[in-house]
């Protein structure tokens, strides 16, 4: 076999098929191909080229899609950011409520109390893990701010001020022991005061002490400011009465009230800088 592929009848037949190609390659040429043998090349060659043109379609449509996906990202992305924006836009008109809300308790109070002169103020920091709810505001010295004046929500009492700077302030609440309020339960009439305990501030309650044992006091009764000493004006609420305790050490009893806000959620409040009876 090897020699067959050496020898000079292999080598002629060879070239007889090259001048054969060689032919028809020159008559498809000069006649547009369409001869016979052209026809048959193409018509080997059709599955071929059907499959070359189903692989651009496939390839035309991938980077088609490719290119939907980007405009779809773009949409997406685009949305996202509208959506954020009126997240955004809600949460400034919550805030605007709340404080609508709560300079429009204050008005009240302040058509009932004319001599009141109050300072809008608003809770920019809170004191971590603390039981007392101590919370900083953003008006100092430098806006009339002054230690011993009562902050409020509406007619509520929050606490005093006890520390000032130019234009910060530090808020002691009914929580911290060192805050004490000559009170009063409205339907008894019974005096009394406040004080805060650590075990007891971490439950969200205040003692309200000098109660007798015998106190007509009962759970619901509403305690307000008495206005005795002058730090606070008479009649603003402190909170509810949840329990009555008698002592097991002497005649008197004392009270468990709940503040009637949640210091933890305030934003909004004022600084009571001048009243009636403020003590001089």
């Amino acid at each position: 076999m090897r020699n067959f592929f050496k020898s000079v009848k292999f080598k002629i037949v060879m070239s007889v098929l090259a001048v054969l190609l060689l032919g028809v390659f020159v008559a498809a040429v000069s006649t547009g191909g369409t001869g016979p043998l052209t026809n048959a090349l193409n018509f080997a060659l059709t599955p071929l080229n059907e499959a070359a043109a189903h692989l651009k379609e496939e390839l035309s449509g991938f980077f088609a899609g490719f290119r939907s996906s980007s405009k779809y990202l773009e949409e997406i992305e685009s949305l996202r950011d509208e959506l954020n924006d009126c997240r955004e836009q809600l949460a400034d008109y919550e805030k605007l409520q709340q404080k609508l809300a709560s300079y429009e308790e204050f008005l009240e109070v302040k058509n009932e109390r004319p001599d009141y002169s109050f300072l809008p103020a608003t809770v920019i920091m809170r004191s971590g893990a603390d039981v007392f709810e101590t919370f900083t505001i953003n008006k100092g010295t430098a806006d009339g701010v002054a230690v011993n004046m009562p902050v409020l929500s509406g007619e509520n009492l929050i606490g005093v001020v006890r520390e000032v700077s130019h234009s910060t302030a530090l808020v002691y609440t009914l929580f911290h022991p060192d805050v004490s309020v000559s009170a009063y339960e409205i339907r008894t009439r019974e005096d009394c005061y406040t004080k805060a305990e650590s075990a007891v501030s971490a439950e969200g309650l205040i003692k309200l002490m000098g109660l007798t044992r015998t106190t007509p006091v009962v759970s619901g009764g509403i305690v307000c400011t008495s206005g005795i000493g002058g730090i606070y004006p008479r009649d603003l609420i402190i909170g509810t009465v949840t329990q009555v305790v008698g002592s097991e050490s002497d005649i008197s009893a004392y009270a468990l009230v709940k503040p009637a806000l949640d210091y933890g959620r305030l934003i909004d409040v004022f600084v009571l800088t001048d009243f009636e009876e403020k003590a001089e």
